[in-house]
C-alpha cells in the first residue's frame, strides 16, 4: 500500500471527509472480557458497513490497543492489512464494493489518564472501577471504529466479568447469565449515534432508582463515596430538567433510560454518553457548598441532558461545528432552569460563567463560535471558553433578537428534520430564518464568524443616554446589538428604578431620551447581550456610594462584573476594587454576588494583578477583615464558608498562619464553620507551603487520618508545596517521566507546586519547564500536556523577562521551521497575553508609589 501511517493519534477533516465518502450504514458488535486486578482485557469486535471505491488505495480504522490475535474479512482470516500505533489499514483490493463485515480479537491495556477505558483503584476498600470516556477521538482506544462524529452506527455491547460488578452501558441489558462468580450481560442494540458517545461503566457501584414516567431514571457512585450521595436533590433536579426540556423541544426524550453515573478521575466536569451521563466525582459534594455550587452541579446536570437532543440525537457533521452541541447545551441549561423551581436565578450565574468567554476572547488565540478544526487536536482545543459561554451568550442575544417563540419552534423543528443526522452551520441558519422570518444570515456573520467583543460606554447628556460602542480588539468590528437599559434616581441615599427600555445600537453610537431625573444607568439589563459595559468616572463615585441600595441582585451583579472587567482592561486601579469590595461587600446581602464577583475577585487580584508590596499591605488587612467578620456569631454557614476562604488565601503573616493552626487542631473555633477534611488539607498546605514550624507534625498525622484516593492526592499536593529544593525535584522527575500514576494524581501535585513566596526554590524551574514542555505535550495525552503546560507554568513570574523568554521560545521555533504541538503553542500565546494585561497594570502601580514619593 502506498501511504503514510499515521505517527500522531489524531484524525483530520480532510481525512474524515473522505472516509464519509467511503463508509456508511455501519454497525458494531462488540464483546468484552474483564477480570479483577488485571492491566488488561480482551475483546472482539465485529464491524459492518457499506463500502463506496472513491479513489483511495486504503481504508484506516481508528485504534489503540496491544495485540491483535486475529482478523476476519468477510468470513475469511487475513492477514492483509498494516497495523500502526494508532489504526489499521486495509487494502481497498481486500474490500468489497457494498457490504463488508470485518472483525478483530485483541488484548488492550487499560489507561489511566481519565479517558479512553480508565481504570481506577480504591484504596480504601481495594475496590476497582472502570469507565470510559471518548470526545472527541478516543472511542478507538476501546475497540477498532470509524471515530468521527458522522459516521454514526448502532452499538451491541456483550460483557463478561465478575458477578460482583455492575455494568452499565448506553442501554439497557437485553439477557443476562450468571454462571458462579462470573456474568455475561448482552444489552440491547443502541440507536444511531456517534462512536464518542459510546459509553461503558464497570465496577461494584452503589445503585439509585427512580422514574420520569415511563423513563427509568438511575443514579451511581463507588460504594465508598455513597454515604456522601445527595440522591433526592439530583432525582429532583432530574425531574424537573427533563419535564422543562421535554415541554420546550416539543421533542420526546429520545432513548429508553437515563442514567448518570459518578465516576473517579474524570478529567471533565461530565459527558453526555447516550442515556448514560458520567459526572466527575467533584460533585458528590463531601462537605457544605455554597447555594452557587449547588447550582453549578445542576447546571451541568441539566447542560448534560439537553446534550440528548443538542449532539446525541442531532449531532455536529465535524468538530468545526462543536458549538451546534455546547453552546446550545451552555444557554439552553441555564435558560431551563430559570423555568423551573429549584433554581429559578440561574440566568444571573450564567452572567457569571461569561467571564470566561470574555478572557478567552482577548486571548490572540481567539476563535469563531463557528470554529475552524482542521484535526482533532484542534478540536480539542476549542473546547474553551467561546465555544461554550460566547456561544451560549450569542444564542441569548439571538432569542431576545428573534423572540422567544421562533427561537423555540426552530428547535422542534431542528430535531424533527434532523434526527438521528448530522448537521452544519447552515443547516442551523436556514431553520432559524425559516421560522423566524429574519435573515439569520447576516446576523451569523457578525457573531458566529467573527471574534473579540465590544465595549460599550454610556453617559447622562441633557436628559438623554449617549451610548458609545468600542470596536473589538485587533479585527475593529462594530455588531448590532439589542439590549435594555435601566435608569436609576435618586432618592433619600437609594438608588430607585426609573424605567427600563430596549435599544437596538446599529453603530458606533446610539442615544435614547431619559428620564429627567435619571441619575444612574445600567446597560444590558438582565445580560441579553454579549457585550462589555464601562462606567465613567462619575458613574462609579455613585455605585460606590449607593450600589447596595439597589434592589435588583441581577442589576448589581452586572455592575460588579463590569468593574471586574475594568480592572482587567487597567480602566480602574485593583486596589480602588479592594477598597470598593470592602466598603460595599460588608452591604451585599445576596451571597452568591458577594462570593463570585467581590470576594473571588478580591482574591484574583491580590493573586495576580497586585505588586509585592500592595501586596504586603493588603493581604494583612484583608485577613484582619476576614477574620472580623469570621467573628460575628449570626453569620450563616454559607457567609462563614465564603470569610473562611478569604481568611486561607491571605493568611502571610506569622500570627495569621498560627491562627490557622489553631483551627486545624481545634484549639480555636468558628462559630457555624466546620473544619472539615477539605478545609484541613488546604490549611496544611498552606502552612507546608510558608514553612509553619508545625506544618510536618501535622502532615504526618493526616496522612494517617484520611486513607482515601482524595487523602493521597491532597497529601501529593501538600508534599509538592513544601519549601525543599530536593523535594521540589522529586516532585518535578514524577511530573516528567513516565510514571504508573493517574493523571489526576499528577494533577493535585502540579497544583502544590508553585507558591509566589518560593520565589529562590523554584527559580531553576523557569527554564526547566520551557526544556521540558516541548517533549511532554509530544508524547503525553492531551489531558495530562493541559495540566502540565497550565499548572506548571512559572505564573508567580510576573516579570518582562518572563514575557520575552515566551516570545523567544516560540520565534526560535519559528525561525527553525520546527512547529511545535498546536495545544502547547496556543498555551504559551495565552500566557503570553495574560502577562501583556498584567505587566501594564503591576507598572501603573509602580509609577503611582514613585509619584507619591
Amino acid at each position: 500500500m502506498t501511504f503514510s501511517i499515521d505517527t500522531e493519534n489524531m484524525l483530520t477533516r480532510q481525512a474524515a471527509e473522505t472516509r464519509s465518502t467511503l463508509v456508511s450504514n455501519t454497525s458494531y458488535t462488540l464483546e468484552l472480557t474483564l477480570k479483577e486486578h488485571a492491566a488488561e482485557y480482551k475483546g472482539r469486535c465485529r464491524v459492518a458497513f457499506d463500502y463506496h471505491r472513491g479513489g483511495t488505495d486504503h481504508l484506516k480504522l481508528d485504534f489503540i490497543t496491544r495485540q491483535i490475535h486475529s482478523v476476519t474479512l468477510n468470513g475469511r482470516a487475513t492477514e492483509e492489512y498494516l497495523k500502526g500505533d494508532f489504526a489499521i489499514y486495509l487494502n481497498e483490493d481486500h474490500l468489497t464494493e457494498g457490504r463488508n463485515t470485518l472483525e478483530i480479537t485483541y488484548t488492550s491495556l487499560f489507561d489511566n489518564t481519565g479517558s479512553g477505558f480508565h481504570k481506577f483503584h480504591d484504596p480504601e476498600d481495594n475496590e476497582e472501577y472502570m469507565h470510559t470516556d471518548f470526545e472527541p477521538y478516543d472511542a478507538h482506544c476501546l475497540f477498532p471504529c470509524f471515530d468521527q462524529p458522522d459516521i454514526k452506527a448502532s452499538y451491541q455491547l456483550t460483557v463478561n466479568g465478575p458477578s460482583k460488578w455492575t455494568y452499565i452501558h448506553n442501554t439497557l441489558p437485553e439477557h443476562t447469565q450468571t454462571n458462579d462468580d462470573e456474568v455475561t450481560i448482552a444489552f440491547k442494540r443502541t440507536p444511531l449515534f456517534s462512536t464518542y458517545l459510546f459509553a461503558l461503566v464497570v465496577g461494584p457501584y452503589t445503585r439509585w432508582e427512580e422514574r420520569y414516567k415511563q423513563i427509568p431514571l438511575g443514579i451511581y457512585c463507588r460504594k465508598s463515596l455513597a454515604k456522601y450521595m445527595d440522591q433526592d436533590n439530583i432525582f429532583a433536579i432530574t425531574r424537573e430538567a427533563m419535564a422543562t426540556l421535554v415541554d420546550y423541544f416539543d421533542y420526546p426524550y429520545p432513548y429508553d433510560k437515563y442514567d448518570q453515573v459518578f465516576v473517579p478521575e474524570f478529567n471533565f466536569g461530565a459527558m453526555e454518553n447516550v442515556g448514560c451521563v458520567t459526572f466527575s466525582e467533584h460533585y458528590i459534594f463531601r462537605n457544605k457548598k455554597l447555594y452557587s455550587e449547588h447550582l453549578n452541579r445542576a447546571n451541568t446536570i441539566t447542560h448534560e441532558m439537553v446534550h440528548m437532543w443538542f449532539g446525541d440525537l442531532v449531532t455536529m457533521k465535524w468538530w468545526n461545528d462543536l458549538w451546534l452541541n455546547e453552546s446550545f447545551a451552555d444557554y439552553l441549561s441555564y435558560f431551563a432552569m430559570s423555568k423551573g423551581k429549584l433554581f429559578s436565578d440561574a440566568l444571573e450565574h450564567m452572567y457569571a460563567r461569561k467571564e470566561w468567554a470574555y478572557q478567552q476572547d482577548q486571548y490572540a488565540t481567539t476563535h469563531p463560535i463557528a470554529a475552524s478544526a482542521r484535526d482533532t487536536i484542534e478540536a480539542f482545543s476549542n473546547f474553551d471558553g467561546i465555544s461554550y459561554s460566547k456561544g451560549a451568550s450569542v444564542l441569548r442575544q439571538l432569542q431576545y433578537y428573534i423572540g422567544d417563540e421562533a427561537f423555540r419552534a426552530s428547535i422542534g423543528h431542528y430535531f424533527k428534520r434532523f434526527a438521528e443526522q448530522n448537521t452544519t452551520l447552515d443547516d442551523f441558519l436556514s431553520i432559524m430564518s425559516e421560522n423566524s422570518g429574519i435573515d439569520i444570515v447576516a446576523w451569523s456573520h457578525q457573531w458566529l464568524e467573527t471574534t473579540g467583543v465590544n465595549t460599550l460606554l454610556s453617559r447622562i447628556k441633557n436628559g438623554r443616554l449617549m451610548i458609545e460602542q468600542q470596536g473589538s480588539a485587533n479585527n475593529n468590528l462594530i455588531r448590532q446589538h439589542a439590549i435594555e437599559f435601566t435608569g436609576y434616581r435618586q432618592s433619600n441615599g437609594a438608588l430607585v428604578e426609573n424605567e427600563t427600555k430596549k435599544i437596538i445600537i446599529n453603530g458606533k453610537t446610539a442615544e435614547a431620551p431619559l428620564k429627567l431625573d435619571t441619575a444612574f444607568v445600567i446597560l444590558n439589563t438582565h445580560d441579553h447581550d454579549y457585550v462589555k459595559v464601562f462606567y465613567s468616572n462619575d458613574a462609579i463615585a455613585i455605585a460606590r456610594r449607593s450600589l447596595h441600595t439597589i434592589e435588583d441582585p441581577f442589576a448589581r451583579r452586572l455592575v460588579w462584573g463590569s468593574l471586574w472587567q475594568m480592572v482587567r482592561d487597567n480602566a480602574l486601579a485593583p486596589t480602588e476594587f479592594i477598597r470598593m469590595g470592602i466598603e460595599l461587600g460588608l452591604k451585599e446581602k445576596d451571597l452568591s454576588i458577594l462570593n463570585s464577583h467581590i470576594i473571588a475577585k478580591i482574591k484574583a487580584i491580590v493573586s495576580v494583578y497586585l505588586t509585592d508590596d500592595n501586596r504586603a499591605i493588603w493581604m494583612p488587612r484583608l485577613n484582619t477583615m476576614a477574620r472580623e467578620r469570621l467573628a460575628e456569631t449570626e453569620n450563616s454557614e454559607e457567609q462563614q464558608i465564603i470569610w473562611f476562604g478569604l481568611l486561607l488565601e491571605t493568611a502571610l503573616l506569622s500570627d495569621e498562619l498560627d491562627y490557622l493552626h489553631a483551627l486545624v487542631t481545634g484549639a480555636e473555633s468558628i462559630a457555624s464553620l466546620v473544619i472539615d477534611q477539605e478545609k484541613r488539607w488546604n490549611i496544611i498546605a498552606r502552612l507546608m507551603a510558608y514553612g509553619h514550624a508545625e506544618a510536618e507534625t501535622l502532615f504526618s498525622n493526616e496522612k494517617e487520618l484520611d486513607k482515601s484516593d482524595l487523602g493521597l492526592k491532597k497529601a501529593f499536593m501538600v508534599q509538592a508545596s513544601r519549601p525543599d529544593s530536593a523535594e521540589k525535584e522529586t516532585c518535578w522527575q514524577a511530573f516528567t517521566e513516565p510514571s504508573s500514576r493517574s493523571t489526576d494524581f499528577l494533577r493535585y501535585g502540579m497544583n502544590g507546586f508553585h507558591w509566589r513566596t518560593q520565589k529562590d526554590i523554584l527559580a531553576p524551574y523557569v527554564d526547566r519547564y520551557f526544556e521540558a514542555v516541548e517533549k511532554v505535550y509530544t508524547e503525553r495525552d492531551v489531558h495530562y500536556t493541559e495540566a502540565f503546560g497550565q499548572l506548571l507554568f512559572p505564573h508567580w513570574d510576573q516579570t518582562r523577562k518572563m514575557l520575552h523568554t515566551i516570545e523567544a521560545f516560540l520565534d526560535e521555533k519559528d525561525k527553525k521551521g520546527d512547529e511545535p504541538p498546536a495545544l502547547l503553542r496556543k498555551k504559551l500565546i495565552e500566557q503570553a497575553d495574560d502577562l501583556k494585561r498584567i505587566l501594564p497594570i503591576l507598572e501603573k502601580q509602580q509609577t503611582e508609589v514613585r509619584l507619591k514619593e
